[in-house]
C-alpha cells in the first residue's frame, strides 16, 4: 500500500464552480479550524465568498448543511476504508487493511478528517458514537468492517476479550492521534512507520500466543 497513491476524488472535491460547492468547502475549512461554535453563517458566506441569504437558498438552516457534509464526508471516508477489502483475508490482514484506509483518508484529506472529529466530538455527534464511524462506517445496510474483525479475532481467540470501545481506544486512538500530528507537522508519515505503528496497535489488541500453542 502507498499512502501517497492516488484515490478518486472526494465527493466533497466535486462542484468546487458553483455556489453550493463553495459553500460545502468553506464550511469543511473553516470547522476543521474553528470547530462548530467558531463558525457562525456569517463567516461561512465570507469564506465562501457568497450572501448569507444564498447559504439559506440551499440549506435551511446550518444544522442542514452540517449533516448533509456529515453524509458526503463519512461515505467517502467509508470508501476509502473498503477500498480493495477482502472480507475473506485473515483476520490481522483485515486489521491492517481497514486501519490504512484511516490513514490514508486523513492524511490525503486533512480538512475532511478534522471535521469528522470535530463533528464526534460535538452535540451533533451524540446519537452517533464514534464507534460507529469505524465500525459501522455510517451505513446499516453494509457488513460492519471493524466491528466483524473484532468480533471475529475474539471468537478465534486472536483479539483480547474487551469492550468495542475499549478495543478502539487501544487500536485506533493511536492512529488518530499520529493523522493528527501528520496534519500539524509535528511528524512524517512514511508507509514504513505507518507500518510499524499498525503492528503496534495490532499487539496492543491481540492475543499473545505462547509458543506451545503454536506448535
Amino acid at each position: 500500500m502507498n499512502i501517497h497513491s492516488k484515490q478518486k476524488p472526494l465527493s466533497t472535491q466535486g462542484g468546487t464552480g458553483n455556489k453550493r460547492g463553495q459553500i460545502i468547502h468553506a464550511t469543511i475549512r473553516l470547522i476543521s479550524e474553528y470547530g462548530f461554535h467558531g463558525t457562525p453563517i456569517s463567516m461561512i458566506a465570507q469564506e465562501a465568498e457568497v450572501g448569507a441569504g444564498t447559504i439559506y437558498r440551499y440549506f435551511k438552516d446550518k444544522d442542514a448543511l452540517v449533516l448533509e457534509i456529515f453524509e458526503q464526508v463519512n461515505k467517502d471516508f467509508t470508501t476509502t476504508m473498503l477500498h480493495e477489502y477482502d472480507a475473506d483475508q485473515p483476520i490481522q490482514d483485515r486489521f491492517i487493511h481497514l486501519c490504512w484506509g484511516i490513514f490514508r483518508f486523513g492524511i490525503q484529506n486533512p480538512h475532511e478528517f478534522k471535521f469528522m472529529e470535530q463533528f464526534y466530538n460535538s452535540p451533533y455527534g451524540t446519537t452517533l458514537r464514534r464507534e460507529k464511524l469505524f465500525c459501522n462506517c455510517g451505513d446499516s445496510s453494509q457488513e460492519l468492517p471493524l466491528d466483524k474483525v473484532f468480533s471475529t479475532g475474539q471468537a478465534q481467540h486472536l483479539i483480547k476479550d474487551l469492550p468495542l470501545n475499549a478495543l478502539i481506544a487501544h487500536s485506533i486512538g493511536p492512529i488518530v492521534f499520529l493523522v493528527k500530528d501528520s496534519i500539524a507537522g509535528l511528524i512524517q508519515l512514511d508507509n514504513s512507520t505507518i507500518d510499524s505503528s499498525l503492528k503496534a496497535c495490532w499487539d496492543a489488541i491481540s492475543v499473545k500466543r505462547q509458543e506451545s500453542d503454536i506448535q
